[in-house]
Order: structure tokens, then C-alpha cells, then sequence
């Protein structure tokens, strides 16, 4: 295995909370990452704890690990039973059904007729008594809390072939609505916060959710963010092609008005972006400055410690304002720095600066040029000769 370059960052101050102009990185940890967690020596354990300020992990894989990371979330999903799970012999109750019976899935995964999880029966009060059993045990194990998957405040239940299916709502046995769905998923992860209230919880969650024109001002999904620390959102800001310019409802400027509410209820948010080249990476980590408060993070799919960016270890110092948003750019001024963000479609122009700051590459620049889909991190506090 080869960290030398990773290594070379190691004297890196870890990052703190409540720092606004530092990344707060967080890592989904999938399997490529395994050759760098299975058997780390203590200095590259030291590097981990240093530029990571949280893991997702699993169990039983993580389990033995805590120790040296201990700011490590466990992967749970919300209503998810694996298809070979033994649970349902016991209690096929738990499997959310259609009118006739069948079983139904989390459209996620489906392929000839079958998907890989089952959804689980999220208003049975024994499913939820179970789930929690379960989710002490775990945490047990040195975990700092869940990032729980699946928290879908849309309606995600469907047959083997990934198509939406109204459940049966075991509560009144009829078809489930929309509202049912929505109360219920709220009811589960308020219990589950009772139940954990030292505990940190991520919410996977899709900041789009609620019926149109309402979306997040919905009671239930203003329950729903209440009852977690952190909303993580997947694909972030660079990795999303949906993501329009102007000010619509799939806007990047409704997204990070989204983010504002969020901040509005005392949580944070997770930018976890797909990026895997520079460009993108760059797009990510304005976006994730345009809205950073100290309690957000960002991530992406590919860090590891023998690839790591440095425009991850950039220091902006304290914000000077909120951002600002005209004819398609985004901007926000930091005591050390600034950063601009292009919305996607955007024409391609230039921004004066007045005066000179350093860009990623280490270039002093007055000047950039900026388009559409286009992030610039750009340093330099006042202090600083060039």
C-alpha cells in the first residue's frame, strides 16, 4: 500500500467543529476503501482521525475498528430487510404487502422481477421495537451514532420490478397514502431519537421531498429533520445533472435555500458529491463554502489517503457575510479567501477581483474567468505578502 503522499500531509491541524471556513470531510466508506482501514498502522490511523472528521462505515466489518476511529457513524437503513435475512421466518408480518398480498420492495437495485431489500412495515410498532434492539447493539460496539439510509419523506415502496405500490398500512389495513406514509416515517425517527438522544444521526434523506409547492414546510418532514443532527444529501452539488440555473424549484439557489432552512432548524447538512475529477471536485467544495455554517460537511465517492486534495486542507478563515447570488453567480467572501460558484448555464465571463488572491494551483490572480458548472476557491488574507 502506498501513502507517502498521504502521509505528507500529516502535520495537518485536525479540523473542528464550528469552523466555517474548513472542510468538515466526511467519507461513505464503500469497499475501495477497505485496503486503507484493514490494517492501518497508528500513524496512518493518526491520518484518518486528522482529515476526516467523520466515517459512515459497516458492521460487523468496522466493528473492530472504533477504537482508533472513533468518530465512525454505522450504516443502518430505515425500513430495509435484505431478502436473506432470517427475520422474516420469524415475523413475515414485517414486509410491507400489496392488496394481494405479495410482498414489496425499496425500488432500488430491481432486476427480473426482484429487488434486494424488502420494506419493512415502518408503522408495526413491533418492526420499529425490533429495528432499535437491533440499532443498540450495534452502537454498543464504540460507534458515535447512524447515518441511517432511506429516510424517504417521497414514497418509496414498489414491486419487484421497481414500480410504485401503495402498501397496505398495517394501522387501518387499507392502501397507505402519501400523508400516512410521510406521519409514519416521522413517528419512527422521532422514537428513534428518544431512544438515542446522546447519539449522532445522519438522515440520508432527498431535500426535494413534500408535495409540490409545500415540500419541506410539511409538518411531517419538518418532524423528520427535527429528529436528526445532519441531512445528508447525496450528490451534492457537483454531481448532480438535474440541478438547473434561475431560481426554480430544481435550481442549485433552491437547493441551498433548502440548506437554509435546514440551518434555520439547528442541523446541518452533508454535500456528499460523486466527484471524481478536479473540475468537479472544485465545483463541489464552492458550493459546500457558499453554505457552510461550521456544522455542514462535504465528501465525495473516491478520497482516499493516497489520493487526497489538497484544496480540502484550504483555511478561508471566517465568513464576512452569507453568500450572494447575481446574474448567475454565486459569491461569498471569507477573511482569508472568497469563492465563486457559476450556476449551470451561465455564460462564460469575467470576475475582477480587486485584488490579489491566490487560486488553487497557487497562482496570484485578479482576475478569473468564470462559466456555468464552474467552482474557484481562490485564497489570501490581509495580513499575507504576496
Amino acid at each position: 500500500m502506498r501513502w507517502a503522499v498521504a502521509i505528507a500531509f500529516l502535520a495537518m491541524p485536525a479540523v473542528r467543529g464550528g469552523d466555517p471556513g474548513r472542510v468538515q470531510y466526511q467519507r461513505l466508506a464503500n469497499p475501495e476503501l477497505d485496503p486503507y482501514t484493514n490494517s492501518p498502522t497508528p500513524v496512518q490511523q493518526q491520518w484518518f482521525r486528522t482529515h476526516f472528521a467523520r466515517m459512515a462505515v459497516f458492521t460487523p466489518y468496522f466493528d473492530a475498528k472504533t477504537s482508533w476511529f472513533p468518530t465512525s457513524l454505522v450504516y443502518v437503513n430505515l425500513y430495509g430487510i435484505p431478502k436473506e435475512s432470517p427475520v422474516l421466518r420469524d415475523h413475515p408480518e414485517w414486509a410491507l404487502r400489496d392488496r394481494k398480498g405479495n410482498r414489496l420492495y425499496i425500488p432500488w437495485g430491481c432486476a427480473k422481477g426482484t429487488c434486494p431489500q424488502y420494506a419493512g412495515d415502518i408503522a408495526s410498532a413491533a418492526f420499529r421495537a425490533w429495528w432499535m434492539d437491533q440499532a443498540a447493539s450495534t452502537l454498543a460496539r464504540g460507534y458515535l451514532g447512524f447515518w441511517i439510509d432511506d429516510v424517504n419523506m417521497e414514497f418509496r415502496v414498489s414491486d419487484g420490478n421497481g414500480k410504485q405500490v401503495p402498501p397496505l398500512d398495517s394501522t387501518t389495513g387499507q392502501p397507505m397514502s402519501w400523508e400516512a406514509w410521510r406521519n409514519h416515517v416521522a413517528g419512527f425517527v422521532e422514537q428513534i431519537r428518544k431512544a438515542f438522544p446522546n447519539a449522532e444521526i445522519v438522515h440520508n434523506s432527498i431535500w426535494f421531498a413534500g408535495p409540490a409547492g409545500v415540500r419541506d414546510a410539511d409538518p411531517s418532514i419538518q418532524r423528520q429533520t427535527r429528529a436528526c443532527d445532519n441531512v445528508n444529501l447525496e450528490r451534492g452539488i457537483g454531481s448532480d445533472p438535474n440541478l438547473t440555473g434561475g431560481t426554480g424549484e430544481w435550481s442549485v439557489h433552491a437547493l441551498f435555500a433548502y440548506v437554509d432552512r435546514v440551518h434555520a432548524l439547528g442541523r446541518g447538512v452533508t454535500l456528499e458529491d460523486y466527484a471524481v475529477d478536479r473540475p468537479t471536485q472544485q465545483y463541489a467544495l464552492a458550493g459546500y463554502f457558499l453554505i457552510s455554517s461550521g456544522n455542514d460537511r462535504m465528501g465525495d465517492s473516491t478520497t482516499n489517503p493516497a489520493n487526497w486534495w489538497a484544496g480540502y486542507d484550504v483555511d478561508l478563515g471566517t465568513p464576512l457575510g452569507g453568500r450572494t447570488y447575481e446574474n448567475g453567480i454565486f459569491e461569498r467572501k471569507f477573511t482569508c479567501g472568497m469563492v465563486l460558484l457559476g450556476e449551470p448555464g451561465a455564460s462564460r465571463r469575467t470576475v475582477n477581483l480587486g485584488a490579489a488572491l491566490a487560486n488553487m494551483e497557487g497562482h496570484l490572480v485578479r482576475s478569473v474567468e468564470l462559466s456555468g458548472r464552474q467552482g474557484i476557491v481562490l485564497r489570501g488574507c490581509p495580513s499575507e505578502s504576496p
